[in-house]
């Protein structure tokens, strides 16, 4: 096979005709690991909680990263919560 007329024959094509070849190739990018995912979404939702508190701002009730981030941290601190002390608020 002679690779120097492939390329010259690609190159007087039109693009319409050059982007048809490129889509049938696959593409697969690998998942992030769940830690790697669950470590960004807890640091996202600590910055927002952080950058509220520096503005002394508070968000509107119906803020969903708050209550994500209040979830999240009742969540994790489940286990330290006794039988007769009710989750931080």
């Amino acid at each position: 096979m002679n690779s120097e007329r492939s390329v010259s024959r690609a190159q007087g094509q039109s693009p319409a005709a050059s982007q048809t070849v490129a889509s049938h190739s696959k593409c697969y990018i690998a998942p992030s690991p769940m830690v790697t995912v669950m470590f960004d979404q807890l640091e996202y939702l600590l910055a927002h909680g952080a950058a509220h508190a520096s503005r002394g701002q508070n968000c509107t009730p119906e803020c969903m990263d708050c209550a994500r981030l209040q979830q999240v941290r009742n969540w994790l601190l489940l286990p330290f919560h006794s039988a007769t002390h009710p989750p931080v608020h």
